[in-house]
């Protein structure tokens, strides 16, 4: 006589099986908030999940994800720029692929809280003022999102480790994108459009 199992036990074999199956990792998820120098940084762009990976298909192939540069300048400063990039082969259609975010501190010697509300020059030299910028690599040329007195932000340094070279935080901020030309003082002209990049963190080496 053939065996046939009660349905039952079907149904417990079939929630065995559905158990076992293994879990679907996100391809993009937002990196945990660590303070060691871990070459990561994240954030939300007008609400959508954006996490700064480079795959070495686009672009240099020594570029890295999340990049720190501090360093004494020559006129006595300690500026720092933060460069985060998305740049992957598997999502080259996509809207958010091929875009930056930039953050950048005029003089910084330690962790601080620091403000995104002067007008941005980020075309002239040492800049004097902090500022943030987001920018879409796609459709050529660049689309350029910058921070200023009616669009503000701000970045907060958790730690800037001058031995370990470590510096890492949060920040969030509104900027507006620039049309190309520039007013009399050096600042970008705005062009009305806004992106709103929130709940951002990174952990740098530099």
């Amino acid at each position: 006589m053939p065996f046939r199992p009660s349905l039952p036990l079907l149904s417990a074999l079939l929630g065995l099986t559905q158990c076992q199956a293994p879990a679907i990792e996100p391809l993009d998820k937002m990196p945990e908030a660590t303070q060691r120098g871990a070459g990561t940084a994240g954030c939300r762009v007008d609400g959508q999940l954006w996490v700064a990976r480079y795959d070495g298909t686009i672009g240099v192939p020594s570029s890295p994800a999340a990049s720190a540069r501090w360093a004494k300048a020559g006129n006595g400063t300690h500026p720092l720029r933060l460069l985060f990039a998305k740049e992957t082969y598997e999502d080259r259609d996509a809207v958010q692929n091929q875009t930056r975010v930039k953050l950048y501190v005029p003089d910084i010697l330690r962790p601080g809280t620091f403000v995104f509300d002067r007008p941005a020059t980020p075309y002239i030299g040492l800049n004097p003022t902090a500022y943030a910028g987001f920018t879409y690599g796609r459709p050529s040329p660049d689309q350029e999102y910058l921070t200023g007195p009616q669009h503000t932000g701000r970045l907060v340094v958790t730690r800037l480790d001058t031995v370990a070279r470590v510096v890492s935080g949060t920040f969030e901020f509104t900027a507006v994108e620039v049309s190309g030309g520039l007013t009399g003082n050096g600042t970008p002209v705005p062009s009305g459009k806004t992106v709103r990049v929130t709940e951002g963190r990174f952990d740098c080496k530099f």
